[in-house]
């Protein structure tokens, strides 16, 4: 009986750290994203160097867009579409879970505020200005935060901070145009 017991212990312990490890929230309802952009990624993770990034973003139709991650020499480090609420690799790039997970939470700041409630219904999220003037929007997963993003006084809407719960800050800027 005890043995019984030990293996549904372990079973259950499985099951709710496998709920952890969830997929990163998408919107259920697409956005307007004003799409094509690029933008410039910069990723500050604790213990790491810091590293540099562009981010181009494209629709594909269908309600489908791509998202490529490139270094800054144009090597691609992630290719996935997302379609249909679901993230999917673009070619033949290795899965990267930290890239769906970076892209998605550029998704949730740029959807507009007034389009959170459809497109990320179920979700718990919330905004609110911040003491310095600017404001903040959560999304909150198993009650702590999933991402905390940050636009100073002032900033455009197209530049910002993502805080991630393991302390990397992700600081996203439309890359200039060049004539």
């Amino acid at each position: 009986m005890t043995q019984a017991r030990l293996i549904l212990a372990s079973v259950l312990s499985a099951a709710l750290l496998a709920g952890c490890a969830s997929a990163p929230p998408a919107p259920v309802a697409p956005a307007e994203l004003h799409l094509p952009r690029w933008v410039q990624v910069h990723i500050s993770t604790p213990g790491q160097p810091d590293e540099d990034a562009m981010l181009a973003v494209q629709d594909e139709g269908q309600g489908a867009t791509r998202w490529s991650l490139f270094d800054p020499l144009g090597m691609p480090r992630a290719r996935q579409i997302l379609q249909d609420g679901k993230w999917r690799n673009d070619g033949f790039m290795r899965p990267n879970g930290k890239a769906s997970d970076m892209f998605s939470a550029i998704l949730f700041a740029w959807t507009p505020e007034q389009s959170l409630a459809g497109a990320y219904a179920g979700s718990d999220w919330h905004s609110q200005p911040t003491p310095a003037g600017g404001r903040t929007r959560v999304l909150d997963q198993d009650c702590s935060p999933r991402w905390q993003v940050t636009w100073a006084a002032h900033a455009p809407d197209d530049t910002f901070s993502i805080r991630q719960p393991d302390g990397t800050v992700l600081a996203i800027s439309p890359l200039k145009n060049t004539p």
